[in-house]
């Protein structure tokens, strides 16, 4: 008790560091051109013991069937390409092990979806799980800073009720959004959209980064 208390004062205390600096201005990023789809396969392999220490399977998702879902409802079709984004690789890290996170303490039995699609203009992941789910009047405020659903789960297993308003803060910081979907009893399903970067577009990026760098670099010898 003392191990698990010591625990969740500490994350009480990032997560309240990390909500000031997001207040104020003051949380910093290094954004990059990142592949999603392999960047998010690594994670999830990162990710797949804490959930698997529960005997909840795990499984990675690339392209399927389905549409792109938006929160307007949008019917884009689902490509395959190479998904570039436009990130802090760190700051995304941050994001989904705390909706993975989230979605393996709320499950007792079952599994959590990782899945990956897209649109010409839009990266979409999201993460799934068979959980007891999320009451309805509640999804309109999981994003508000120190909201948690009152319930019997919440309350044995405990939190901040920062994680989900700093994902979001996070990825407005590159124009993305995030939005819940869920049934009692049926589970709950996050959605992450980004702005996608076509390839030559992300070719472009990257070079000019590296000639940032490199003139970084040359400044910094002039300098010294």
């Amino acid at each position: 008790k003392a191990h698990a208390s010591t625990q969740h004062l500490g994350q009480l205390f990032q997560d309240l560091l990390t909500s000031s600096k997001i207040d104020d201005g003051r949380l910093t990023d290094h954004p990059e051109v990142i592949e999603i789809g392999e960047y998010l396969e690594k994670l999830t392999e990162d990710l797949r013991f804490s959930a698997e220490k529960k005997n909840l399977i795990v499984e990675y998702i690339v392209g399927t069937d389905e549409n792109v879902q938006d929160a307007s409802s949008t019917n884009n079709k689902m490509i395959r390409p190479l998904y570039y984004v436009y990130s802090d690789p760190d700051r995304l890290r941050e994001v989904i092990t705390n909706l993975f996170d989230n979605a393996v303490k709320y499950t007792t039995t079952g599994k959590i979806s990782i899945g990956l699609t897209g649109d010409k203009s839009v990266v979409q992941f999201y993460i799934k799980d068979t959980g007891a789910g999320i009451p309805s009047d509640d999804l309109p405020h999981l994003f508000q800073k120190f909201f948690r659903v009152d319930n019997s789960a919440t309350r044995t297993i405990g939190g901040t009720g920062l994680g989900l308003f700093i994902c979001k803060k996070i990825l407005e910081l590159y124009d993305g959004k995030i939005w819940a979907t869920s049934r009692l009893g049926e589970g709950s399903t996050f959605f992450v959209n980004l702005p996608r970067l076509d390839s030559s577009r992300a070719r472009a990026k990257q070079i000019q980064m590296q000639e940032t760098a490199k003139n970084n670099r040359g400044t910094m010898l002039n300098t010294t």
